[in-house]
């Protein structure tokens, strides 16, 4: 790995090392399901890891669930700059754009009504503004606590809250149009 060569210390490579070893499949899929092309999903991947390292000193003391967090937003964002540069995607695409969730795939195959309406909540979450999306997300997906996506997204925690209100309001809405039709 590049990255560990970016880091000062011995502990430091250890810790980064092993916080690698944690995230990166889940990031992998992430960035596999946004680019559809294995190659562009590694390089998003690594991308991330570099950016992680070159601000690690930022992020060490985050804890694992912290980190993992972390290591989504800034993959995702990654992905998402590699399609800019391709072109493929315009802002307004960008911004409506779902990511892989693992979670989807592991569930029975005889249980089609819980498959229905986990769709039919990704379809909601796919419509959201990428603000409200992204704190639904991560308080939801990923079990974080209002302060932590605060403090994860540099916002205050009102504003995290607010956009957790406005997004769980919003999806809502979403979703009783969706059951409409």
């Amino acid at each position: 790995m590049i990255c560990l060569s970016m880091l000062d210390t011995e502990d430091d490579r250890c810790r980064f090392e092993k916080i690698f070893w944690e995230n990166h499949m889940v990031m992998y899929h992430i960035a596999l399901g946004i680019l559809h092309s294995e190659t562009d999903a590694e390089d998003a991947v690594q991308e991330a890891f570099c950016k992680l390292a070159e601000n690690f000193s930022k992020y060490f003391h985050l804890t694992g669930r912290e980190m993992t967090a972390l290591c989504v937003t800034i993959v995702k964002a990654k992905a998402v700059d590699i399609l800019r540069r391709q072109k493929f995607l315009s802002d307004e695409q960008v911004e409506n754009l779902v990511v892989y969730d693992k979670h989807r795939e592991n569930q029975p195959e005889d249980s089609i009504l819980q498959h229905e309406e986990q769709n039919t909540v990704h379809r909601a979450l796919a419509r959201l503004p990428e603000i409200y999306r992204e704190v639904l997300e991560l308080k939801f997906f990923y079990g974080m606590k209002v302060r932590e996506i605060a403090k994860l997204l540099d916002i205050s925690p009102k504003t995290a809250e607010m956009r957790l209100y406005r997004g769980q309001k919003k999806l809502k809405g979403i979703m009783m149009d969706e059951e409409e039709k």
